[in-house]
């Protein structure tokens, strides 16, 4: 049977009749010609799998999927997710198809997988990026080449124990702005990683926006002026699309700024400073002059003045691979220490001028950390200054060492009341301002000995990682060594060991974001699409033809015509397996002759209209 499938070419499309997403399910097949259903036992789980898979919507395979020496599954616009994927065949990531993966060896190292759309993936849920890399590394195609990181290819964070791959490509496109609501009007493409801003904003956007979609997997800032600030907002595509159809007054119409970035999933333990092998996934150094490597994102730091005062500083930080935040000033409230001592960085308008400056970074923006209990008055009087003259805070930094606990006569204080004091502490500023809250640095003091400090961790730890507002935290070592993380042979210490071990969870959970900031915490009616495999592939407006266009004559044997009265922004045949066609150049009248006979869709400025050719 295998032979006579792979001889006449035989192709299935998914279907889902079988109300279930089980992949290994024959009732969910059909094939692309004859619509007949794949005999019984010709998929199962290991078993070799010798022909054409089509994949859209959404699809499970609880079990390995062998794709022997001639299997080929293409996603299109859909998502599968498995266990693992055996054989040496070949998969094909189309336009949004993404593939999520458990094992923790998923792919077989002789299996190709080619992108054929930079807005497509494949998620690793327990194979970190290193081991992803060393693994893995010659199996991504893209037009015939092997993908090279991190020129061509991203390895991103999942979180703890997982890694996403996909195409690197500055010069493509994760979000469309559109001038009317629902998706209507003209249209712009924004491309990864370049800031548009003013005219550089495609087709005379400028000011004329009002609607949008953003692709998962990605981050975009828009503001209303071109330095990022004004009204501004930071819009997060973690796990699903983002497809606002109509925006609010605080930003319809007025956006001049947009910076589109690839997300990095992150999870909440990080490390003050570079600290190698604690299992974490993220670290900041006091600096602007780090790195991300493979296993963990590098958050940039403008430490005072000298890493804020030019565009020099923007462009160092905006460049920096797989970060997505700025952490602005350490400690600026302190007239005679830290930030604050240079260039009059304690003095709150002072500060607040070279903040403005960061925002041209189009980051998610982390506020000065301030001292503990600066947070209640320095930096408050910096968020309302702020406030008035529309600069955006996203997240709320702290620090805290319980100093108001008269901590140098405690050494042997009880750990249960530090944490309480831990707690009541970060419930205060979230209470003030309302806003995700990052503890850059935070221990029990440097006055507490050893014993404390690990029975106070092992309080603090689940605390953090148990509460929402919470969004990252970076334990700090104090300077005396009483409670470091490694010992003079560089081997753990207990609370080292303890910190290692502790397992991380999101530090954003969200599948889409609308991100709360200190300007404005609206929410967005996200809107959803139901994915029906019979309607094949789906439009960012609606599965419906729009009643004002038609498409004649349908059935036709050499060439259709489009009645409407819309301007062409997008023109494809897409082949019931899945296949596009470009039809260029644009015109509303269609030569089809040289298809075979057959059902198309003709997707005209993402409507989707069937059509016969004869």
């Amino acid at each position: 049977m295998l032979f006579f499938l792979v001889a006449n070419g035989q192709q299935y499309q998914w279907t889902g009749s079988s109300e279930n997403l089980d992949f290994f399910d024959e009732l969910n097949w059909k094939d692309t010609t004859t619509s007949e259903i794949p005999v019984d036992d010709s998929i199962n789980p290991g078993q070799a799998i010798e022909f054409d898979l089509y994949i859209t919507c959404e699809v499970v395979a609880n079990n390995d999927i062998n794709l022997g020496e001639n299997g080929k599954i293409s996603i299109i616009n859909g998502q599968l997710n498995g266990d693992s994927i055996s054989g040496v065949g070949n998969i094909v990531m189309g336009e949004s198809s993404y593939l999520y993966l458990d094992s923790s060896y998923p792919i077989e190292e002789g299996l190709s997988v080619t992108f054929e759309s930079n807005n497509s993936w494949i998620r690793l849920n327990n194979v970190e990026p290193f081991t992803a890399y060393y693994n893995y590394s010659d199996n991504f195609f893209q037009e015939n080449q092997v993908l090279s990181y991190p020129e061509t290819l991203r390895i991103d964070n999942y979180y703890q124990n997982g890694s996403i791959i996909r195409p690197h490509n500055y010069n493509s496109s994760h979000l469309t702005v559109f001038s009317e609501n629902n998706f209507n009007g003209e249209f712009g493409n924004i491309s990864n990683s370049d800031l548009y801003i003013d005219e550089s904003i495609p087709n005379s956007l400028n000011n004329d926006i009002s609607s949008f979609v953003l692709k998962k997997g990605f981050m975009a800032t828009f503001a209303e002026n071109n330095d990022g600030t004004g009204n501004s907002k930071v819009f997060i595509a973690s796990e699903d699309d983002i497809l606002i159809d109509e925006l609010s007054e605080y930003l319809n119409n007025k956006i001049s700024f947009i910076r589109v970035i690839p997300w990095n999933w992150v999870s909440k333990k990080g490390t003050a400073g570079d600290i190698q092998y604690m299992n974490n996934d993220w670290f900041y150094k006091w600096s602007n002059n780090g790195d991300s490597d493979l296993n963990r994102e590098y958050t940039p730091m403008a430490w005072g003045k000298g890493a804020a005062d030019d565009d020099n500083d923007i462009e160092i930080i905006k460049n920096k691979y797989k970060s997505t935040h700025l952490l602005a000033f350490n400690e600026p409230d302190d007239c005679n220490g830290q930030s604050g001592q240079y260039g009059n960085m304690c003095v709150v308008d002072t500060s607040l001028t070279y903040y403005k400056n960061l925002l041209k970074s189009g980051l998610r923006m982390v506020s000065p950390a301030c001292r503990q209990g600066a947070v209640f008055n320095w930096l408050d009087e910096f968020n309302s200054k702020a406030i008035q003259e529309n600069i955006r805070i996203d997240v709320i930094a702290v620090h805290w060492y319980d100093w108001a606990s008269n901590p140098e006569n405690s050494p042997n204080a009880n750990p249960q009341d530090v944490f309480n004091r831990f707690v009541n502490y970060l419930d205060s500023v979230y209470e003030m301002y309302g806003l995700p809250i990052w503890i850059t640095e935070f221990n029990a003091n440097r006055y507490r000995n050893e014993w404390v400090h690990r029975q106070f961790l092992q309080l603090a730890l689940p605390f953090l990682e148990d509460t929402d507002y919470i969004e990252r935290y970076s334990f700090f070592p104090p300077t005396t060594e009483v409670a470091n993380l490694f010992d003079d042979n560089n081997n753990f210490t207990q609370i080292g060991e303890l910190y290692y071990n502790f397992n991380s969870s999101e530090s954003i959970p969200n599948e889409i974001l609308a991100s709360a900031s200190n300007l404005n915490s609206e929410s967005y009616n996200f809107q959803q699409i139901d994915c029906n495999p019979e309607d094949e592939f789906l439009t960012i407006t609606s599965n419906e033809t729009n009643e004002n266009i038609t498409v004649y004559p349908n059935p036709s044997i050499n060439y259709i015509n489009i009645d409407s009265n819309e301007e062409i922004w997008k023109l494809e045949i897409i082949k019931m397996n899945g296949e596009k066609i470009n039809v260029l150049p644009f015109s509303k009248n269609i030569d089809i002759s040289f298809l075979s006979k057959g059902i198309y869709i003709l997707n005209f400025n993402n409507y989707f209209i069937k059509f016969i050719k004869k």
